[in-house]
């Protein structure tokens, strides 16, 4: 693995203007403005009730939703740029709480030593990976959209549903700290059911508790954050690129050194002083032009077959930029038929094992002997990794 720079990842990705994105061309959100979605499919929700079906029985719906209730902390940031009305801070009544004196702010004149602080606070708080990068704002949604009513940046114009919000960040935010969250690589592979989908919503909530301790951390040493959970605010795929977390896949996901695509982003915006990293090169592209096992293994087809191109799929996908584009409207219609999440395309990735010894030196390979890549995946393919796992392993079988 190999840092590189910002003007070597621009060449490699960037290949035209990039206009900012509006949120409300997210594929999540399209359902609920653009009709021609609507006719897709007459029932857009991810998932249903319990079924008399192993995977998807009362105790696999009960632990879906209660690995997703640290998502709940959304309705008390008041740190977004446009926030829902109502939106309260949680109340600061810990033992060893306290309110900072306005006039205290930690001594910034040593970027570096703040930065190492940072990514251990966030670690302790509970990421698994942490990187800095400068704030891209080719990567800071246009406009905000949402279900609910919102208040507009600072004049408190309120808006109702439906409406796109521009959304406008302070140039005193230079930086934003980017972090990953490992999904458990046992239980993802419990693909299509309610216990994998708890696995991704598992990363959501932790993302959301993590974002808030390192959030109140940095406001307790005097500077401004952007509490930027999941997607909203900026595109987080680049953001964790350009901070030297991973690079980007065939599968239109983030595929780091250790967890492959196996992982969940955040992000905090911030006006603290940090340095930034440098975007990273272990092979990834060069492993996906030989090997097509995520296209191929796509339930709905929606991923690209062949060389990056810059042709986009539709309105959910960034104009100018090199890479895979995935027909988002495809993908996200087979989950509302099926009415069950997918992670086909991480379970069946390469990059997605365990952090043993063997797949270790897989990995290194993959790097160092980048002419190898067609034997790599047929040796995959040998091997069988991907498959689904019993519904019913994570009850009988699934350790801590």
């Amino acid at each position: 693995m190999k840092k590189i720079s910002m003007e070597q990842w621009e060449n490699k990705y960037i290949k035209g203007q990039i206009t900012r994105f509006d949120q409300k061309n997210q594929m999540f959100l399209r359902p609920g403005w653009d009709p021609e979605i609507n006719g897709m499919v007459e029932d857009w929700s991810l998932n249903g009730p319990p079924q008399d079906e192993a995977g998807f029985t009362l105790e696999d719906r009960a632990l879906l939703s209660a690995s997703s209730m640290g998502t709940m902390l959304a309705l008390f940031n008041t740190d977004l740029p446009n926030p829902m009305p109502g939106t309260v801070s949680l109340p600061n009544k810990g033992p060893f709480s306290f309110k900072i004196p306005e006039e205290m702010k930690l001594d910034s004149s040593n970027p570096q030593e703040i930065t190492e602080k940072i990514k251990k606070a966030a670690k302790w708080f509970g990421a698994d990976m942490v990187g800095i990068c400068r704030l891209d704002r080719r990567w800071v949604y246009s406009h905000t959209y949402g279900e609910g009513v919102y208040f507009g940046p600072g004049d408190g114009t309120k808006h109702t549903s439906g409406e796109s919000i521009v959304q406008e960040i302070p140039d005193e935010f230079q930086y934003a700290i980017v972090m990953c969250y490992e999904m458990d690589y046992d239980v993802i592979q419990h693909y299509s059911t309610y216990a994998s989908l708890a696995a991704t919503s598992m990363g959501y909530s932790r993302m959301a508790i993590t974002n808030h301790h390192l959030s109140s951390f940095i406001k307790d040493i005097g500077y401004k954050v952007i509490n930027c959970t999941t997607n909203n605010v900026a595109i987080s795929a680049p953001m964790a690129m350009q901070a030297g977390l991973g690079d980007l896949g065939r599968n239109g996901l983030l595929i780091t050194p250790k967890y492959g695509p196996r992982v969940r982003i955040s992000k905090v915006i911030t006006d603290l002083p940090l340095v930034p990293d440098s975007p990273i090169d272990f092979g990834v592209t060069e492993f996906c032009e030989a090997c097509e096992i995520c296209s191929e293994e796509c339930p709905s087809q929606s991923l690209q077959y062949g060389e990056r191109s810059t042709e986009t799929q539709n309105i959910s996908n960034i104009e100018g930029v090199s890479k895979w584009h995935i027909n988002a409207e495809t993908c996200r219609a087979h989950w509302s038929r099926s009415r069950r999440d997918c992670a086909v395309c991480i379970n069946v990735c390469p990059y997605n094992k365990p952090d043993t010894w063997f797949h270790k030196s897989v990995r290194w390979c993959t790097d160092h002997m980048r002419w190898g890549d067609p034997l790599y995946v047929r040796g995959d393919k040998m091997m069988g990794y991907g498959k689904a796992k019993s519904p019913d392993r994570f009850w009988n079988e699934w350790k801590p």
